[in-house]
């Protein structure tokens, strides 16, 4: 009878010494998991970009301008081109347009001509400060943040939902 309890004890502490080293090594895996995994699961941030200098631009007079911007996603930096369309007011201020029509996401244009932005794709019309005049364009043109430092445009590119009236971050 005592052998049965020795064996019955020695195993209760085997299964003690095995949890207990189990815990502990729990312990340390969710802090490293958590280190090496986290910054892989938040969102990709947009950094400010500089987009041109600010006497570059006319007033009223939409211009295309290409620019690098660096995407941030966990320890990764990704620099990615990317395309606006900035119009100076005539109050020295200025609106920066993401390049994607809001309908179906086709690339809009400037008409001189006509003083409108186009899109060829499904014939949505745009006036200078972006308000839908025609078409199946369901909201005006996506504006994206901006500010001016040093004499210089920066822009926070951001993308939205498309076909829907509310401008949605996407």
């Amino acid at each position: 009878m005592t052998e049965d309890f020795s064996d019955s004890r020695r195993k209760f502490l085997g299964y003690a010494i095995a949890g207990m080293g189990g815990a502990v090594a729990i312990g340390y895996a969710i802090p490293l998991v958590q280190y090496l995994v986290g910054p892989a699961m938040e969102p990709q941030e947009e950094q400010w970009s500089l987009v041109c200098g600010v006497q570059e631009l006319q007033v009223n007079e939409p211009k295309s301008i290409t620019f690098v911007s660096n995407l941030k996603s966990g320890w990764q930096t990704e620099r990615v081109q990317r395309d606006v369309w900035v119009v100076k007011q005539p109050d020295g201020s200025f609106t920066v347009f993401s390049p994607v029509c809001p309908h179906l996401g086709c690339a809009y244009n400037w008409n001189n001509q006509e003083m409108r932005f186009i899109c060829p794709c499904h014939g949505s019309v745009y006036n200078i400060n972006g308000k839908v005049l025609a078409g199946p364009a369901p909201r005006p043109l996506d504006t994206l943040p901006v500010k001016v430092a040093n004499g210089n445009l920066y822009v926070k590119y951001e993308k939205f939902r498309l076909g829907i009236s509310e401008k949605v971050l996407a």
